[in-house]
C-alpha cells in the first residue's frame, strides 16, 4: 500500500476561484485553502479588499478548526437534507 502523502493530485482552478481541500486521516480533518493566481494577486495588494469568497472559505475553515461540533452538525444537516430530497423524489414517482 502506498502512503497517501506520497501521492499528489493537481487542482486546476478557474480564474478568481478558491478551493477548500479537506482530508481525513487518523481521526483528524486536515484542511487547505487554495487560491487562483488572480485571488492571490488581490490578497498581495494591500490596497484591495479581501474577496468575499476567500473570506467565506477562510471563515468556514476557521470554524471547522475551532468548533468541535461544527463538522458533525454540518453533516447531520446535510444528511437530513438529502433524506428529505430523496423522500420527495420517491413521493413524486
Amino acid at each position: 500500500m502506498t502512503d497517501s502523502k506520497d501521492q499528489k493530485t493537481t487542482v486546476a482552478l478557474e480564474p478568481g476561484q478558491v478551493a477548500i481541500v479537506l482530508g481525513f486521516e487518523g481521526g483528524q480533518i486536515s484542511r487547505q485553502l487554495i487560491v487562483s493566481p488572480e485571488v492571490e494577486a488581490v490578497l498581495d495588494d494591500e490596497q484591495s479588499n479581501i474577496p468575499f469568497h476567500f473570506f467565506l472559505a477562510s471563515a468556514f475553515l476557521v470554524r471547522l478548526g475551532q468548533d468541535e461540533d461544527f463538522a458533525s452538525d454540518l453533516t447531520d444537516w446535510y444528511d437530513e437534507r438529502l433524506q428529505s430530497e430523496a423522500s420527495r423524489t420517491d413521493a413524486e414517482k
